[in-house]
């Protein structure tokens, strides 16, 4: 599995988990803006990603340069490091990612951010029992310009929505909703060290912590096998 390609990609869209419909009004959305995420279980990985070149058209349309650098470990046999260095693109609820110098061709894939429950579930949220409908994306594992990528379908159940409670998080305690639903993704087979090896499908409980008064989740709680993975914002500016 290549993960130079999937992994600044997660980095940049799965573990902000900006919970806004407008993206580019995200708080580190701007010159000088900057994001650090850690995780732990499981899931483990520390990011440092930094905002520069901003511009903004609209409050649904805008773009920055991104750099930082990716530690990770996957399910205790994916690990590694790589510098992010992407122009992201965002257009409504889609985003594209692209080194610098590069230009988007027709046919080029574009990343919903509503995946993995990404920068807003479809509706603000008011109240306690709020549901969401389910979801369900299918990505490309692998890096399209080095050979073939591997198919992997990502399922999401329905989202319900809890009462608020008062966490601790990085910007101190906050109120927040606890957003719950299931997580799996279908068997496929992926490359690893030159081998094919089959890839069984995963399934986890989740639990985004949504706080309102920042408009962002801040912590993100995973159940898997009976194991607890942690990936929250550290800090944020």
């Amino acid at each position: 599995m290549n993960l130079k390609y999937l992994w600044p990609t997660l980095a940049l869209l799965s573990l902000t988990n900006v919970a806004i419909a407008d993206v580019c009004q995200a708080k580190f959305f701007h010159q000088g803006g900057e994001i650090e995420i850690v995780g732990s279980g499981l899931i483990q990985v520390s990011a440092k990603l930094n905002f520069s070149q901003v511009q903004k058209s609209s409050a649904k349309q805008c773009q920055a340069l991104i750099k930082g650098q990716v530690n990770y470990a996957l399910l205790g046999m994916l690990s590694g490091e790589t510098e992010v260095d992407h122009v992201m693109r965002v257009e409504g609820v889609k985003t594209s990612l692209t080194k610098p110098g590069e230009v988007k061709k027709p046919g080029d894939p574009d990343i919903d951010i509503q995946m993995l429950s990404l920068f807003g579930y479809g509706a603000p949220i008011s109240e306690a029992g709020q549901r969401f409908a389910p979801q369900s994306f299918r990505l490309a594992i692998g890096d399209p310009r080095k050979g073939p990528t591997t198919p992997l379908t990502v399922r999401m159940g329905e989202k319900t929505v809890g009462e608020q409670q008062r966490i601790e998080t990085a910007a101190g305690q906050q109120s927040c909703w606890p957003v719950r639903y299931s997580r799996g993704t279908d068997p496929t087979l992926v490359q690893l060290r030159g081998a094919m090896i089959p890839l069984p499908p995963i399934q986890s409980q989740v639990t985004d912590w949504f706080c309102p008064s920042l408009n962002l989740v801040m912590k993100q709680e995973i159940m898997q096998s009976g194991q607890r993975s942690v990936i929250e914002v550290k800090s944020i500016r």
